[in-house]
């Protein structure tokens, strides 16, 4: 290949844009907190999970709270993770629901189950072996350190709920909560808390299990490799940068970095592995 076409490369790719994977994950877990004095309410194998106030419990249980987990084993260690987002699926909301209610994703500080309890509505199911209540993580054994879950304070993302519908959770700590995950931190998903400010914020939101494939809850994941050999610069990007490199060591050039096969010589071969890296 001549310097010229090379050249003519350069000015091609120069403009190209960042390259990234992109990877959707149907949840793999989860379950419902029902607020309840002895705990042992779940849903672990319902069409739905709920968060948010109800309207009225004579012993004032009235909150709910849902857990997702996502299995992120797909993504290949070392990547960084570029952007992060939760969509979920509201399919029923109260009667007269108040609106523009902030839902938050929380991480997660313990690891829970998910049983074969079944609930067709809001107010729960006798819990099963290996479920999570509001007092346990396995039923009937193992129980969170805070009656409700274990949770950190800060929402990792947010989203504002009305009436049925898609939502996307989205925010900084999503994607830090992911970059955790894939470089080996403990996965223990996110609790769902809603505004509980107000009666009826409840929301009905499609679990895993529900028959709607495209309304299961999905962790929609853009990810890509760093540290690529053909980052000639170290800068952490394949560009231009590095492609000029490449061709002001282009033709015999045994021990460079820019022969990226070995084989003594910069030429094409080398230079579709540095395409093939391009971001």
């Amino acid at each position: 290949m001549s310097r010229t076409i090379a050249l003519g490369l350069l000015a091609t790719l120069v403009a190209a844009p960042c390259s990234a994977d992109v990877v959707e994950i149907v949840a793999d877990r989860d379950n419902t907190l029902f607020e309840s004095g002895d705990g042992d309410l779940s849903g672990g194998s319902s069409l739905h999970v709920y968060a948010g106030r109800i309207n009225f419990h004579p012993d004032g249980f009235v909150e709910r709270r849902a857990l997702l987990h996502f299995d992120v084993g797909g993504i290949p260690a070392g990547a960084s993770i570029m952007s992060a987002t939760v969509r979920v699926q509201v399919t029923k909301v109260p009667p007269a629901p108040p609106t523009g209610l902030a839902f938050g994703l929380h991480r997660c500080l313990a690891d829970w189950g998910e049983g074969a309890s079944s609930s067709f509505g809001g107010d729960g199911a006798p819990a099963t072996a290996g479920d999570a209540t509001w007092r346990h993580t396995f039923h009937p054994a193992d129980t969170w350190t805070t009656p409700g879950g274990d949770f950190a304070p800060d929402a990792s993302g947010m989203t504002t709920m009305n009436l049925t519908g898609s939502y996307a959770f989205e925010g900084d700590g999503l994607v830090a909560d992911v970059q955790s995950w894939v470089d080996g931190g403990a996965n223990h998903g996110w609790v769902m808390v809603g505004d509980v400010s107000t009666p009826r914020t409840v929301r009905k939101i499609a679990s895993r299990e529900n028959s709607n494939a495209s309304h299961r809850p999905t962790l929609i994941v853009e990810w890509e490799i760093s540290g690529s050999p053909a980052d000639l610069n170290d800068d952490g990007l394949v560009n231009g940068a590095d492609l000029g490199l490449m061709l002001a060591d282009w033709g015999s050039c045994g021990g460079c970095g820019a022969d990226l096969n070995g084989d003594g010589l910069v030429n094409g071969a080398d230079l579709g592995l540095l395409l093939a890296d391009w971001n």
